[in-house]
């Protein structure tokens, strides 16, 4: 097994509503990073994370899991936690040993009781943070609707480090603010002339904010 030391080990929990979509996003990350071969599905009882035969009868989260992924000769250590009230006592156990949180919202349903939970759970252990608006291929995913309700709930630091090229059925891939390229089917590409403006907008509150 390959060693690393400490400084090149990151502990990142993810926290989110519940349905919000973050085990399917630990499974990404896993396959993406070929931690795994195959690509689990909650639905189907194939998920990595997931895997307690009560999860799998109940396709959700119960307790919380983890899985290490590496990129970049970091290691990074996955704890995906529950999002239903429930197990509350399982996501704060991830939240105290992590480095930081991964907060999960769903692009459709926006800004839920769970993210105003968790937010405050990351808050007690003063934990950085960065949010994933997830699931922006469903229908009524509005990624800008979301963000805006972002800032008005937890503050107008949040700042975007990429958005969305699309959304539901024209959702096709997305555009990396801080390097100014954009990426169509997983294939790097031309900057859509629609979105150069909001790239160059959200790029200097990047600057300002460093």
């Amino acid at each position: 097994m390959k060693s690393y030391t400490v400084d090149k080990i990151r502990n990142i929990v993810l926290v989110g509503h519940g349905g919000c979509g973050k085990t399917m996003l630990a499974e990404a990350m896993l396959y993406d990073t070929k931690a795994v071969d195959r690509f689990g599905q909650v639905d189907d009882g194939t998920s990595v994370m997931d895997h307690d035969p009560e999860e799998v009868k109940r396709k959700i989260s119960i307790n919380t899991s983890l899985a290490p992924v590496e990129f970049e000769n970091h290691k990074i250590n996955l704890l995906d936690t529950p999002g239903f009230f429930d197990f509350v006592g399982e996501v704060k156990a991830g939240v105290r040993v992590a480095d930081a949180g991964l907060v999960v919202v769903c692009a459709a349903s926006g800004v839920e009781v769970g993210t105003e939970k968790v937010w405050n759970y990351l808050d007690e252990r003063d934990l950085p943070r960065i949010v994933f608006i997830n699931k922006m291929d469903r229908e009524n995913a509005n990624f800008y609707q979301v963000y805006d309700a972002l800032k008005g709930k937890f503050g107008s630091r949040l700042i975007p480090v990429a958005i969305p090229i699309g959304a539901a059925e024209s959702f096709n891939g997305y555009v990396d603010v801080i390097t100014g390229k954009a990426y169509i089917d997983g294939k790097e590409a031309e900057v859509p002339a629609e979105l150069k403006d909001q790239v160059e907008e959200y790029y200097h509150l990047l600057l300002e904010a460093a």
